[in-house]
């Protein structure tokens, strides 16, 4: 799993946003609205992190329990690929 090239996030306030930029801006006009853990998701899938990694991650830094980061994780996922934000 591989976010296409032309996201950009920045820090707005207390929360991220996600934006098209470049030649993507051109043809998808998207913004995403990311809490910090999704945020943290972003991040981690931008290194090459699988879901259960991901979750761990989580897990780690929020002290909860792995079903609750993996669904987490998953339901983030299923909205990113519906937005079109894979390759």
């Amino acid at each position: 799993m591989k976010i296409k090239n032309g996201f950009s996030k920045c820090k707005l306030g207390d929360g991220y946003l996600v934006v098209t930029t470049g030649e993507l801006s051109r043809t998808n006009s998207i913004m995403i609205e990311l809490n910090e853990t999704s945020s943290d998701i972003w991040d981690l899938i931008e290194k090459g992190y699988d879901e259960e990694k991901i979750a761990d991650k989580l897990v780690k830094k929020y002290s909860v329990d792995k079903e609750t980061a993996l669904s987490d994780v998953r339901g983030l996922i299923a909205k990113m690929t519906d937005a079109g934000i894979f390759e």
